[in-house]
C-alpha cells in the first residue's frame, strides 16, 4: 500500500505553466508574490539576528561571510519578488535551490549545531513552494537535500562530547515527520486535486477541452492578442455514420476529428455531439487558411467511415472587446454564435466547405 502511494505520487503529472496560469486567472499570484517576498525578507532578518544578537554567532571568517551574503541576497531576492515579472520555470527552480542551499549553509555556519538543529524545520517551509509549483521529482531532490542536512547535523551533534545526545534524538524524532511526511502527503493531495480539476475541463471521449475547459483557458490565452478567430466545425452526415457503422465507429470518428483539429497554439473544444470549436489568435485570412487545412485533413481514404466537415469562421480584432464591454468568454460566445450560423450556411451549400461570417459580433464589418 505504501509503495502504491509513493508510485502514484512519483508519476503524477505536473505543469508549472498551468499552475501559474491558474493562480493568475484567480488573482492568487499577487498574494503569493507578497508572501514569497516577506518570507525571503524574514529569512534574511533571521540570519541577521543569529549573526548579531545570539551568544554563539559564527566565529570563522567564512561563517561570517556566509551570513553577510545571506542577508544581502535575501534583500535582493525579496525585492525581485515584489518588482520583477513572475519567474520562469528555470528561475523558479533556481529560487528553490537557493532557498535550500542558503538555509543549510547559514545554519551550518552557526556556532552551535544542537542549538540550531530544530531550525532545519525551515526546510519544510521551503517545501510549501516546491510542492505547489514543481513536480514530484523536484520535491524528491528537495527531500534528499533536507534529509542529508538533518542527518549531517545529527552526526555533528553525536560527535560532540558536550552535546546532549538524548535531546538530539528527540529533536530528530520531531524533524522527521515535519521534513518528510507532511510535504510528500500534501503534494500528493495537491496534484490529485489538480488532475481532477483538469479532468473536469476535458471531454473524456476525444480528450480535447469541453466548453467549461474552453472558458477556463480563454482569459490567459487571449493575453497580448490583437485578433481573435473562432471556428465551429461540424461532422457532415454524422447520423449516417452511426446508423451504418454503429456508435462505436461514430465515437472513433469523433476521436479522429479531434486529433486532426489539434494544433499547437490553438484551443480546441468539443461543444456538442459532433460539433467542435476552435479558437485562435489569428487574423481572418490566416484563420480561413487554417480552416481549409482542417477541411482537407478531416478526410482520409484510409478511414473506415468517410469523414468530411463543414466549418464556419468568425473573426474580430480583440481590443474591440473592450469597446463593447465584453470579457474573453463573452466575446468568444458571441463569435461562436456567428461562426455557428456560418457553419450552417456551409451545410446548406452541401457541406465539406468553409464559410467565413460576413459580420463581427458587434454588427460591423470585421477588421
Amino acid at each position: 500500500m505504501h509503495s502504491t502511494f509513493l508510485r502514484t505520487w512519483w508519476h503524477q503529472p505536473h505543469s508549472y505553466a498551468s499552475v501559474v496560469g491558474y493562480l493568475g486567472l484567480h488573482g492568487a499570484l499577487g498574494p503569493y508574490r507578497l508572501a514569497a517576498a516577506l518570507s525571503t525578507f524574514f529569512y534574511g532578518l533571521g540570519a541577521a539576528a543569529l549573526l548579531l544578537l545570539t551568544d554563539a554567532p559564527p566565529t570563522s571568517a567564512i561563517g561570517r561571510s556566509i551570513f553577510v551574503v545571506a542577508i544581502v541576497s535575501t534583500l535582493v531576492v525579496g525585492v525581485a519578488w515584489l518588482t520583477a515579472p513572475w519567474p520562469s520555470k528555470r528561475v523558479s527552480l533556481m529560487f528553490a535551490a537557493y532557498s535550500d542551499i542558503g538555509t543549510t549553509l547559514v545554519l551550518l555556519s552557526y556556532g552551535s549545531p544542537q542549538t540550531i538543529y530544530l531550525a532545519l524545520a525551515m526546510l519544510a517551509a521551503n517545501s510549501v513552494y516546491v510542492q505547489l509549483f514543481h513536480s514530484p521529482r523536484v520535491m524528491a531532490l528537495h527531500l534528499l537535500w533536507a534529509g542529508t542536512a538533518v542527518a549531517l547535523f545529527f552526526v555533528l551533534i553525536s560527535l560532540s562530547p558536550d552535546a546532549d545526545h538524548g535531546l538530539a534524538v528527540a529533536q530528530l524524532v520531531v524533524l522527521i515527520p515535519i521534513t518528510f511526511m507532511g510535504p510528500t502527503f500534501f503534494q500528493y493531495l495537491l496534484l490529485k486535486l489538480q488532475v481532477q480539476a483538469q479532468a473536469a475541463n476535458f471531454d473524456p471521449l476525444t480528450q480535447v477541452r469541453n466548453r467549461r475547459g474552453l472558458d477556463e483557458a480563454l482569459p490567459v490565452y487571449f493575453l497580448g492578442a490583437t485578433d481573435v478567430s473562432v471556428m465551429v466545425v461540424d461532422v457532415d452526415r454524422f447520423k449516417s455514420i452511426n446508423d451504418r457503422f454503429g456508435h462505436h465507429q461514430g465515437d472513433a470518428a469523433l476521436q479522429l476529428v479531434a486529433r486532426r483539429l489539434t494544433r499547437n497554439e490553438v484551443l480546441v473544444a468539443r461543444v456538442g455531439g459532433e460539433e467542435f470549436a476552435v479558437v485562435t489568435t489569428s487574423a481572418e485570412a490566416e484563420a480561413r487558411a487554417l480552416a481549409e487545412e482542417y477541411r482537407d485533413a478531416a478526410h482520409s481514404a484510409e478511414d473506415i467511415a468517410s469523414l468530411t466537415v463543414s466549418i464556419g469562421v468568425a473573426h474580430c480584432t480583440y481590443p474591440s472587446a473592450e469597446d463593447i464591454g465584453l470579457d474573453a468568454v463573452e466575446l468568444t460566445t458571441r463569435l461562436l454564435r456567428v461562426a455557428d450560423a456560418a457553419m450552417y450556411e456551409a451545410k446548406k451549400q452541401g457541406g465539406n466547405r468553409v464559410v467565413v461570417a460576413g459580420r463581427s459580433p458587434r454588427g460591423d464589418r470585421p477588421a
